[in-house]
């Protein structure tokens, strides 16, 4: 028997327009960061991907 296929969510009206809005102003300050912005998040997105390597080595291990 065939699983019935799910219903896509779709956002309308003012809660589209507001996830429009946040979702532009989190692209611009992405694009305008400062340079210790920059480097902050890039120096998280090393130490995540420790953690995450290091998780790995323990399941495969």
């Amino acid at each position: 028997m065939a699983l019935p296929i799910a219903s896509i969510p779709v956002l309308t009206g003012e809660v589209a327009r507001r996830f429009e809005e946040r979702a532009q102003a989190n692209v611009q300050r992405y694009l305008h960061r400062t340079e210790e912005e920059k480097t902050a998040d890039e120096e998280m997105l090393e130490k995540k991907f420790a953690e995450l390597y290091s998780m790995l080595s323990k399941v495969h291990s």
